[in-house]
C-alpha cells in the first residue's frame, strides 16, 4: 500500500529538512565537470517527469515530479493523496492530504536549496564535494558530511550524452540510501502556477 511504501520513507524526508548543504573548493579535473552540471540547471526552465523511488530498506515508491526554475518544485507520491513536497523560494512544505496536515520547513536548510537557486551552484562554502569515478556515459557528484548535525550523503547523477540530470541518491545518517530516477522527462515546457498551490486547511481540519 501506497502509505507503507511512504512511511518507510521517513527518513529520507527528515534527510531533506535537517542537512545543510556547504561544500569545499574541488580540484581544476573536477570542475570541469561541475560547471556543466551548474550550467545545466541554470539554462534548463522546466522539467515534468515520472519518477521511481527506491530505497535499500527495500521500499519502494512512484509519482511526479514538476519543477520551475527558480525555486517552485512538486513531488507528488502515487496519486497524491498521501504526500507531496511543494517547495518555495522560502520554503518546503510537506503536505499530507490524508491528515489534511501541511508542515513547512525552511528551504535554506535542505538539499533541495542547491538547485531551486536563482543562479545553481553546487560551490558555495561548507561541506566537501567530488566527482565520483563511474563507468563511461554517466557523472556523479557527490556532496555529504560523514559525521555530526547534518550527517549524510546527497549524490546528483547526470547521463553524458546528452547531458542531462536524471537521478539524485541520499544516504542518510541511519545508513539508508534512497535513489530517485526521473523517467519520461520533458524539458522547457510551460506548467501553470496552480499545479504549485498549497492546500487551505481550517485550524479544525
Amino acid at each position: 500500500m501506497i502509505r507503507k511504501r511512504i512511511i518507510g520513507f521517513g527518513s529520507m524526508v527528515m534527510f531533506l529538512v535537517s542537512l545543510p548543504i556547504m561544500l569545499v573548493s574541488m580540484p581544476s579535473m573536477a570542475n570541469d565537470d561541475l560547471m556543466r552540471a551548474e550550467a545545466w540547471f541554470n539554462k534548463i526552465r522546466t522539467i515534468s517527469a515520472d519518477f521511481v523511488q527506491v530505497a535499500s530498506d527495500g521500499t519502494t515508491a512512484e509519482g511526479k515530479l514538476a519543477f520551475s526554475r527558480p525555486s517552485r518544485m512538486k513531488i507528488t507520491y502515487g496519486k497524491g493523496d498521501e504526500l507531496q513536497l511543494i517547495t518555495s523560494s522560502v520554503w518546503l512544505h510537506v503536505d499530507r492530504p490524508d491528515e489534511r496536515l501541511l508542515t513547512s520547513y525552511p528551504i535554506s536548510e535542505t538539499p533541495l536549496s542547491l538547485i531551486l537557486a536563482d543562479k545553481v551552484s553546487l560551490r558555495p562554502d561548507g561541506y566537501e564535494t567530488r566527482v565520483l569515478p563511474t563507468s563511461a556515459g554517466i557523472v556523479r557528484i557527490q556532496i555529504g558530511k560523514d559525521d555530526g548535525e547534518g550527517a549524510g550523503r546527497l549524490t546528483l547523477e547526470f547521463s553524458e550524452k546528452p547531458f542531462q540530470f536524471r537521478r539524485w541518491i541520499v544516504l542518510d545518517s541511519a545508513g539508508i540510501e534512497t535513489s530517485v530516477t526521473l523517467q519520461n522527462i520533458v524539458y522547457d515546457q510551460p506548467i501553470a502556477n496552480e499545479v504549485f498551490r498549497l492546500p487551505e486547511y481550517s485550524d479544525g481540519n
